[in-house]
């Protein structure tokens, strides 16, 4: 093997930087202009390509026809000239050929037609038009023969080599069709020379090319703008789902519901995009829940050291001081008040703060306690039953309160107005299990499966999505189940090992 040179190794070793070939320029405008502007150009250039091809197929058509009328002056041609070259009759060789081509022909290349018969002296012998070929004269060819043309200098060296009937030669303006005369007894008596000028068909071929051009510019002007205007009412649908995307107001909801409603990619499309605007509505739904549970945790704290001094204060002047009966009474009031509100501070505290403490029993009377203006509005009661050990259970108590508070609160918006809600919480074989019961309308049929739906629902049970996703984070579970009128969620978390 060979070594390369010292400049190939560092090519190799430099990456070559990609290039990009634009084969055609992006035109201007969106896709509402662009597509029926290209729409209507393709429908233009295929009823010209169309134009042009029935175009060569009429020309080609068209000396079909004149090699037929040829062939068939030449075959009779070939029975009647030999007898009237050996009888030496001039005169009627020269009727038989002005026939066809006519006695008044003009001299090429203005002529139709032409027919020369050359004797076997190569000498002229009769011809249609005599003052072009004078009889018995040597004939010249330069009118009628293009040597360019052929690797041949006259038409006596195709007869030489075709013994009869020769193909059809194009010289310039003239199709020439040759053929060598024989007698009966099968001597050679003459060639015949016969050409034809395309004028005989390029009048019919620019009368049929004038008629085709006519049509297809008929066409052009019919359907480019039928194409134009039903591309654009295609894309009508992609124009408006884009001005819904592009405002931020109720019309954007409502124009792609009704585009949603189409059994097509553009109604696939908008209920994409509505989807993706019910989650972006849930996402900032959370972000203010998040917003207002910092700002209730922020004030919690900032109103529990407070009241912790004012209580003591109050307690130490009930302790040391000496009130009448009306001040005592006022004292008592202004205790239990601010005890109140010591306690609606402790928790927010607990339900919002970071820290993963255990769980206590407490935490679910306090659940009670916060649920109770939904209780209220909903009109339904509450019973529960909190079988724990009056001491820290080793469960992370904030997602756990967080989970159970959501189901609560779920099972109280669904309940009927004057039912009773249930809670259980107990433990059972090292794990934590919470059971809330309510009579109502059963959650959606997702979040009754086994396994929990990994993207956000897109019409109800956000609340239930949440506390599956914060439960599962420690290791628990949730599970939904409704028969006879009545709804289940249980809670089975197990217990941390200290």
């Amino acid at each position: 093997m060979s070594a390369a040179p010292p400049g190939d190794s560092e090519r190799t070793a430099t990456a070559p930087k990609a290039v990009r070939l634009r084969v055609l320029p992006e035109l201007p405008g969106g896709l509402l202009l662009r597509l029926p502007l290209i729409a209507a150009t393709l429908v233009a250039l295929a009823a010209l390509l169309m134009a042009a091809g029935l175009g060569l197929l009429t020309r080609q058509y068209l000396i079909e026809d004149v090699d037929a009328g040829a062939y068939q002056a030449v075959t009779a041609w070939d029975k009647s000239l030999p007898i009237l070259i050996q009888q030496d009759n001039v005169w009627g060789a020269y009727e038989a050929l002005t026939s066809v081509t006519g006695d008044q022909v003009a001299s090429p290349p203005q002529g139709a037609s032409l027919a020369v018969i050359v004797g076997p002296s190569d000498q002229v012998f009769a011809s249609s038009d005599p003052k072009l070929f004078p009889t018995a004269q040597v004939p010249v060819w330069t009118p009628l023969w293009a040597p360019g043309s052929l690797r041949v200098n006259s038409p006596l060296s195709v007869a030489s080599a075709h013994p009869g009937l020769s193909p059809p030669i194009q010289s310039g303006n003239w199709r020439i069709y040759i053929s060598a005369l024989h007698a009966d007894s099968g001597a050679s008596v003459g060639t015949l020379v016969y050409a034809v000028s395309d004028a005989l068909y390029r009048q019919r071929l620019t009368s049929m090319t004038w008629w085709v051009a006519n049509v297809t510019l008929l066409a052009m002007a019919v359907f480019a703008p039928i194409v134009w205007v039903l591309t654009r009412r295609m894309l009508a649908p992609l124009a408006r789902l884009q001005d819904a995307m592009a405002r931020s107001d109720d019309a954007t909801r409502r124009i792609s519901a009704e585009l949603a409603a189409r059994n097509d990619e553009v109604g696939r499309l908008a209920a994409a995009f509505g989807r993706l605007l019910e989650q972006a509505e849930r996402a900032r739904r959370a972000e203010k829940l998040a917003a207002a549970g910092a700002l209730a945790a922020a004030t919690a704290h900032e109103i529990n050291n407070p009241l912790g001094g004012m209580l003591n204060a109050l307690r130490t002047a009930k302790r040391f001081g000496q009130f009448d009966a009306t001040t005592g009474q006022a004292i008592d009031l202004l205790d239990r008040g601010l005890e109140q509100l010591r306690s609606i501070a402790q928790t927010l505290l607990a339900q919002t703060r970071p820290d993963e403490r255990d769980l206590l029993p407490k935490d679910f009377t306090d659940l009670i306690e916060i649920i109770q203006p939904c209780q209220h509005e909903r009109d339904v009661q509450v019973q529960y039953r909190i079988d724990l050990p009056n001491a820290p259970i080793a469960v992370a108590a904030g997602p756990m309160r967080q989970a159970t508070l959501n189901i609560l609160l779920n099972a109280c918006h669904a309940a009927l107005p004057g039912s009773t809600i249930e809670l259980d919480v107990d433990l059972h074989g090292g794990a934590l299990c919470v059971r809330v019961h309510n009579r109502g309308a059963a959650p959606p049929a997702a979040l009754l499966a086994a396994v929990a739906p990994t993207s956000i629902p897109e019409e109800s049970g956000f609340g239930l999505w949440e506390s599956r996703r914060l439960l599962s984070d420690v290791g628990g579970t949730l599970r939904l189940a409704h028969a006879s009128g009545i709804t289940t969620a249980t809670i089975d978390i197990p217990l941390r090992r200290r």
